[in-house]
């Protein structure tokens, strides 16, 4: 037994030596008069699809503006959170006031309780979660589940029946309270709550108990995941009558080609207006789309959070949140974001849109709808 526990601990002491080891390498290599971003994100992993895409718009961000005050650093938590925690620990045994960029709440929340001992700073992005508890060493540049799924609540009718699917994790269950409140509220009967897995490839069971209360409408709010896209799959492929209502990760770029357009004809996808990014930041829709990234919510997100950490740098702004609420309202790419109390912020502009024929329509320009 004290064989085990000793092997145990070697093992665990040199894991960690080899990440210490490859981080101070890899900032060996950085320049020492830029700023180091730290960028802790799920590059594989069943949460890979977010990780890999907000890492291809840094780096196009960054190869358009070769002067930044700042480098991004990149570091795969293999979308496990304990991973996040031992990342930023090495990290911060070099960098003495770190800046860390994180997605997916569960993936990145465990870092705030420790981050005052690290004397660290977490831009939370992308992130849908909004905080209530006070913590002050975290700023969410980003959405919030309300944004995202204000939507749904508008266009689903009271006397209308409801089933919600959603992913077994954090993000998924606060999703599902909110809809739940609000379509309460209006008078819309939520006739149950069923969870799915991220990795879980087989939800044939969970479609036909879903089905079996015959509900109008499926909402379905998921970080997107191979598990997320079965389910999208399965729904189909059981020939459910009513209406599908997806999270809007499904503008995913690399989640899209896995569907057929039969497959996603007709379901419902909430998406932000991109006339403003056509118009006032042409350069930036045609990088976007040069490099096969969608110009929706997650490249636009992303983008202003590099824009708002230059500007925080360029000025050399402390990164807490009373700078951030002294801006209050940031000028973004698609829409004003609003930076609110205890480290929240807000996008106000989610229309609801309907697969045509592979295409995202707006639903008011649909006929019928």
């Amino acid at each position: 037994m004290i064989k085990k526990i000793i092997s145990w601990v070697i093992a665990v002491t040199v894991f960690c030596s080899i990440i210490g080891y490859n981080i101070y390498q890899e900032q060996r290599k950085s320049n020492p008069d830029k700023k180091q971003i730290h960028a802790i994100f799920p590059l594989t992993g069943t949460t890979a699809a977010v990780g890999q895409h907000v890492k291809k718009t840094i780096e196009i961000y960054m190869q358009q503006n070769p002067n930044l005050p700042f480098e991004v650093k990149f570091y795969d938590n293999q979308s496990d959170p304990n991973k996040t925690i031992s990342i930023a620990r090495q990290i911060s045994f070099s960098d003495k006031q770190p800046v860390f960029v994180c997605g997916i709440p569960g993936l990145c929340k465990p870092l705030i309780p420790i981050l005052a001992s690290m004397n660290g700073f977490l831009i939370l992005s992308p992130s849908p979660l909004a905080e209530k508890e006070q913590a002050d060493n975290f700023q969410r540049i980003s959405f919030g589940h309300t944004d995202m799924y204000s939507p749904f609540v508008r266009y689903i009718q009271p006397g209308q029946n409801v089933v919600i699917i959603h992913a077994n994790d954090e993000s998924g269950y606060m999703a599902t309270k909110i809809l739940s409140a609000n379509l309460k509220q209006k008078n819309a009967n939520v006739l149950a709550e069923i969870v799915f897995e991220h990795k879980d490839l087989d939800n044939r069971i969970i479609i036909l108990k879903a089905m079996s209360y015959k509900p109008d409408i499926i909402v379905v709010p998921s970080a997107p995941s191979m598990g997320f896209v079965k389910i999208l799959k399965t729904l189909k492929e059981q020939e459910y009558p009513g209406k599908i209502l997806a999270d809007p990760s499904l503008r995913t770029p690399s989640l899209l080609p896995l569907f057929s357009n039969t497959e996603l004809e007709g379901i419902y996808v909430p998406i932000v207006p991109t006339e403003k990014i056509y118009k006032e930041y042409p350069q930036v829709a045609k990088l976007l789309e040069e490099n096969n990234l969608d110009v929706g919510y997650l490249s636009i997100n992303v983008w202003n959070t590099m824009d708002i950490i230059n500007h925080f740098i360029t000025n050399q702004i402390p990164f807490t949140q009373e700078e951030f609420i002294k801006i209050g309202k940031w000028h973004g790419i698609s829409g004003d974001l609003i930076f609110t109390a205890n480290g929240n912020s807000t996008y106000d502009f989610w229309p609801l849109s309907v697969i045509k024929d592979g295409k995202f329509i707006p639903v008011e320009q649909v006929k019928g709808e």
